[in-house]
């Protein structure tokens, strides 16, 4: 038994979830996809870092990606 069931752990709900169980709250997030994030996530594509931010705006840094 959950106190909130959130569909999608996109940029909402992935904040909502995280404030939700700092109130003390149980969450239960399913997500499709295999990262968190929605739109907003990192991929390693050989030397190039891609930061995809959906439809806002796309960023391509040089060289290798570390942690962030």
């Amino acid at each position: 038994m959950y106190d909130y069931l959130i569909v999608g752990s996109g940029l909402f709900g992935a904040v909502f979830a995280h404030e939700a169980h700092k109130a003390g709250k149980s969450v239960l997030v399913i997500e499709r996809r295999d990262h968190i994030g929605g739109n907003i996530y990192c991929e390693e594509k050989r030397v190039l870092m891609s930061i995809s931010m959906g439809h806002i705006f796309s960023i391509r840094l040089i060289g290798m990606c570390g942690s962030m």
